[in-house]
């Protein structure tokens, strides 16, 4: 894989961290007036997502709660809220699609090698009580995340070097459709650009690069993305994925991988279930990111575009 592939495989996990304090108030806005988000079916109160926050702010207390509102970064708080409870619902949905499941005891053992919930939920948008929620997930996506390593995912890649140019290079190959979009590719190999063809990557063999937004999606799909401000944009068309892939004898043992990184990948996969059932964010939360899963605040703040082949990339 060329240099800027590995760049960009050191820099995946990052994307999906779970969420800490940090960064402003939340305006009001039409439509959904009862609801923070709908996910599918299920539609996650605005009164729940308040109430976390009032946790928060009492939780962490006086000193951070006078930073939060002085620095005008409630609004970030909210969105962080937000983006763990729609990731919440769509783990609920994809833990019932595979077949996964963890027990009590897992829990209690996350959580006693976190050193409690009291001292884990320190700095994040959980009180005690609620890590335990958290730890669930962060269990259930390291079981995904170790499943997706025998995925293998096929895909043409080339290079922008602004967001601009990326989006013009996705509307591009996006339009183009399947046959087209290779050609387009394969005349920037043929230039000597950053680009490749047919590049087939075992998530086994890469877990870093498993975890990135090139792997969440289904194939078929033109996906533009950067996931380091020094790194260049990548507009990556899938062309295929299977399940049953056989990692390669360098591949790294699982049971070595950390468990952050089998997490990562595992919250990797949502964004198919995500546009499965579909993500709707209350506009005085931001809008919906389908490349970093999470609540934006606005178009402009969409870690990248994502579109089918033969359609113009959602902006």
């Amino acid at each position: 894989m060329r240099s800027l592939l590995r760049a960009v495989s050191r820099a995946a996990v990052a994307i999906l961290a779970v969420a800490v304090l940090a960064g402003g108030c939340v305006s009001t806005g039409p439509g959904q007036p009862s609801a923070a988000a709908i996910v599918g079916g299920t539609a996650i109160p605005i009164e729940q997502v308040q109430s976390q926050l009032d946790t928060v702010l009492n939780k962490e207390g006086k000193q951070v709660r006078a930073q939060l509102v002085s620095g005008r970064q409630l609004d970030d708080v909210s969105r962080q809220i937000v983006t763990l409870r729609v990731r919440h619902e769509l783990i609920k949905v994809i833990a019932h699609r595979a077949g996964l499941s963890v027990d009590s005891a897992q829990v209690s053992k996350l959580l006693y090698d976190l050193g409690g919930p009291e001292v884990a939920s320190r700095g994040t948008v959980w009180d005690a009580q609620g890590f335990h929620e958290q730890a669930r997930d962060e269990l259930l996506m390291q079981q995904l995340g170790r499943r997706t390593l025998s995925t293998a995912v096929t895909f043409d890649y080339t290079t922008a070097g602004t967001r601009t140019a990326a989006m013009k290079r996705a509307e591009q190959l996006a339009e183009a459709g399947p046959q087209q979009s290779r050609a387009i590719i394969s005349a920037d190999v043929d230039a000597k650009r950053d680009a490749v063809v047919s590049k087939r990557v075992v998530g086994g063999d890469d877990p870093i690069f498993a975890a990135s937004p090139a792997f969440g999606v289904a194939k078929n799909n033109v996906i533009a993305f950067q996931l380091a401000d020094d790194q260049p944009w990548l507009i990556t068309v899938i062309r295929n994925r299977a399940t049953g892939a056989q990692p390669s004898a360098q591949a790294p043992d699982p049971n070595q991988i950390d468990p952050s990184v089998l997490e990562a990948v595992g919250l990797r996969q949502l964004a198919q279930t995500a546009q499965d059932v579909g993500v709707r964010i209350n506009p005085r939360y931001g809008v919906w990111d389908p490349v970093n899963l999470k609540a934006a605040i606005n178009k402009d703040d969409i870690g990248g575009f994502v579109a089918p082949l033969g359609a113009v990339p959602k902006t």
